[in-house]
């Protein structure tokens, strides 16, 4: 998502998704591989591809009702003083204020027994509160790691929740003998959704879904002349559905109330948001193809 998130998980759909994706927006399918939309972490190296010409994002693209929603990056204040959970009932995190700074207040991890095969675990992580540092972002969110040698993991401030990454990696407490696993969506636990607001929620990622899919068509009319730039936006964008599944699958209670998609959701439009309004980031065999293909351009003058 977002230049790209999660960028460590593999593809697992067929080029067709990527084609019915790009239909469904009322887009030519580029003839390219799907690769699922990446990590929370920045690209090390590439470009940005600035922004052309302005255009207006496209009109009516859904039959939700209601009008599109264009989410607003969440501030800090968002996630303070809440107790938000891993997929919304595993590992449990707390944030607090001192002063202006946001740290950690509390931590819980919980996870696979390393010494009792099959059986879970769970660490009440010592020396809170911790200290987090601001990340660099592209993805028009606000990112922070948290200071803790044994599990340093990067998360995304969403609407009440936080979108965890650690490259893909486990966390393993040896003193504790625990394995956890930080990465997915920690948010509103399970007992908090209210059954009446099941409906409102997935009336919400409708209008949000029709302002995504504008916001996309509009990037993509930006960059069309670009193939290496067109192409990388259409993968992302093409994987964006199937990364959400793999992500909310565990979530508690998803079916009835899609909390963890609505998250998701927001946190893609305000990406895409941020690459039409910036430019695109670019991985680093992306912008090699894309310097190719400038000049090749160059060449035919």
């Amino acid at each position: 998502m977002f230049q790209s998130w999660f960028r460590t998980l593999t593809a697992r759909r067929a080029c067709v998704l990527g084609a019915a994706a790009l239909i469904a927006v009322g887009v030519a399918p580029a003839r390219a591989q799907l690769v699922l939309p990446g990590a929370v972490a920045p690209t090390p190296e590439g470009t940005v591809a600035s922004p052309t010409k302005k255009r207006s994002v496209g009109g009516e693209m859904g039959a939700a009702a209601g009008p599109a929603i264009m989410p607003k990056a969440p501030a800090e204040d968002a996630i303070v003083g809440k107790i938000i959970k891993r997929d919304g009932e595993g590992s449990a995190i707390e944030f607090s204020r001192a002063g202006a700074d946001l740290q950690v207040a509390k931590l819980t991890l919980v996870g696979d027994d390393l010494r009792r095969s099959g059986e879970a675990c769970r660490v009440e992580v010592a020396g809170t509160p911790l200290k987090l540092t601001a990340r660099q972002s592209e993805t028009g969110l606000r990112r922070y790691q948290i200071a803790f040698p044994a599990c340093a993991f990067t998360f995304d401030v969403l609407d009440g929740a936080i979108l965890v990454t650690n490259e893909g990696k486990a966390c393993e407490l040896k003193d504790a003998g625990c394995r956890a696993d930080p990465e997915g969506l920690w948010g509103m636990s399970a007992d908090e959704i209210d059954p009446k607001k099941g409906e409102e929620m997935l009336g919400a990622r409708a209008r949000v879904e029709k302002t995504l899919r504008s916001t996309f068509r509009a990037l993509y009319d930006q960059y069309k002349k670009e193939k290496a730039i067109r192409n990388f936006i259409v993968k992302e964008q093409a994987g964006f559905s199937s990364w959400r599944e793999e992500v909310c699958r565990s979530y508690a209670r998803e079916p009835d109330f899609g909390y963890c998609a609505l998250r998701l959701t927001e946190a893609r439009a305000i990406a895409l948001g941020a690459q039409l309004a910036t430019g695109v980031k670019l991985p680093p065999g992306v912008v090699e193809e894309a310097a190719a293909e400038n000049t090749k351009k160059d060449e035919k003058k």
